[in-house]
């Protein structure tokens, strides 16, 4: 029973009905924000993506890379398939620079991480949204990285 709540967790990644059919719309989802750039590619908040209209491509924010490479590495924990692990490595490098800009977005040099991709730069204010979402995306990867490294295959992390 517990191994199904964890699939639960996946399958129910919004509350509109498409997004409820589980993870193969998430995969598809998935694999449309990368196929065409060969690196992960988030919705931009100029005017989003609205059904039947046009993507917007950039206002892309680093809570999406971060939520994307979490989802991806729950995917990995819950299917072991290393696929998913790949696809959260590709949202994580968005911050490095993998990205359609070609420009990091986390600066070693502040610790902190900018806040968004425009169209021709990225937003220089780093605010502790941003930095937050690139540090919980480090300590995810992190630990999944030290799981495949010591377990060879991923292990659930306990829930208290």
């Amino acid at each position: 029973m517990k191994e199904l709540s964890k699939i639960r967790k996946i399958a129910f990644l919004g509350d509109y009905w498409p997004r409820k059919c589980g993870i193969a719309t998430f995969t598809s989802d998935l694999l449309t924000s990368v196929a065409a750039a060969h690196h992960f590619r988030a919705i931009g908040t100029n005017g989003f993506y609205q059904r039947g209209g046009v993507r917007a491509d950039f206002g892309q924010q680093p809570i999406e890379a971060q939520a994307m490479a979490s989802a991806c590495l729950e995917a990995y924990r819950a299917t072991s398939d290393v696929w998913w692990y790949e696809q959260a490595q590709c949202a994580f490098d968005w911050f490095l620079g993998w990205n359609d800009l070609g420009l990091e977005l986390y600066s070693p040099k502040t610790g902190g991480c900018r806040d968004g991709l425009h169209v021709d730069r990225v937003n220089r204010s780093q605010g502790a949204e941003s930095t937050l979402a690139f540090l919980l995306s480090l300590a995810e990867m992190r630990l999944a990285q030290n799981m495949r490294t010591s377990f060879k295959v991923p292990i659930a992390v306990a829930e208290e």
